[in-house]
């Protein structure tokens, strides 16, 4: 994971294996983390386009992620998605292990959708943030990433060592799911309307700054407005437009929080054209200006 490069007091992070660039998954221990890059880097806010599953194993830590804390001691994992905003916490020593992948690791040649891989992405969907592992369950964690670890530094064909590790990495947070199952049974969603509101989901990653209304989505989508928020009721438990002004309050937080932009910048960037406009919609959503929750949060 080399190539930083600025971006406001957020920094984006690459997903760059240095065993070899074309591996989708790569799995390490925190100490070869540190190594890499110089310890000021891990002391800054990060955003990244790939997973990282970070677990301790000995020590304590406590991780941000987009405005949550989660206290960390050994058995404790902790997910983050590509996208969010994170912080590591190196103020105590501790130690662990960091499995990283690309969304395209998830999957082989084939785009998902059509077979067993798209229930794996449901099933990660599903996965919560923090995760808490007995003793055995840790033990089967340390194999299984020491193995993966092996793999990633075998000298074999390219094609063949991915398709190796994505089958590890399927099996991991398959079990990783199942142990949370047996905690905290997942709802049952029907296999099409999920399917629809992830394609809504990747669509609204894409367009919210510009697009804050259902019927955009519903048209780019090829369904009526009604039905792609009974979709989102089916999968989310609230209506589309919830779902869009949720990730629209989330990216005001990340950069009224994390940058210097002014007010009026932000709504713009947002799609507001009039900034009290912005303002009137943070603050119904939040309760707080967007000035209060800078000052509260900087």
């Amino acid at each position: 994971m080399k190539g930083m490069t600025q971006k406001n007091e957020i920094i984006h992070v690459d997903f760059n294996p240095p065993t070899d660039a074309r591996l989708a998954v790569e799995a390490m221990e925190m100490a070869e983390l540190l190594q890499r890059a110089p310890a000021e880097h891990f002391r800054k806010l990060q955003r990244a386009d790939f997973f990282r599953l970070i677990g301790v194993t000995n020590g304590e830590t406590e991780w941000m992620v987009d405005f949550s804390t989660f206290p960390a001691s050994p058995g404790h994992w902790l997910l983050v998605r590509p996208g969010q905003v994170m912080r590591y916490d190196f103020s105590r020593p501790w130690s662990g292990w960091m499995l990283v992948f690309r969304p395209d690791g998830l999957y082989g040649n084939d785009r998902p959708g059509q077979s067993g891989e798209f229930n794996l992405l449901h099933r990660l969907e599903g996965l919560g943030s923090q995760h808490t592992l007995d003793h055995q369950q840790r033990a089967w964690m340390d194999s299984s990433l020491r193995q993966i670890q092996t793999d990633c530094a075998w000298a074999g064909d390219v094609t063949l060592r991915n398709e190796v590790l994505r089958l590890q990495l399927a099996s991991t947070l398959l079990r990783l799911s199942m142990w949370q199952e047996i905690r905290q049974p997942m709802p049952v969603t029907e296999p099409r309307a999920w399917a629809a509101y992830k394609r809504f989901q990747l669509r609204l990653e894409t367009d919210f700054a510009k697009a804050h209304k259902v019927q955009h989505y519903a048209l780019a989508l090829g369904m009526g407005e009604k039905n792609l928020s009974r979709v989102c009721l089916a999968t989310m438990g609230v209506s589309a437009k919830a779902c869009i002004n949720q990730r629209l309050v989330l990216e005001a937080k990340r950069l009224l929080a994390h940058t210097t932009r002014p007010v009026q910048a932000i709504g713009h960037a947002l799609g507001f054209e009039d900034a009290t406009n912005f303002v009137k919609f943070f603050r119904k959503e939040t309760g707080l200006t967007p000035g209060g929750f800078r000052q509260t949060n900087a």
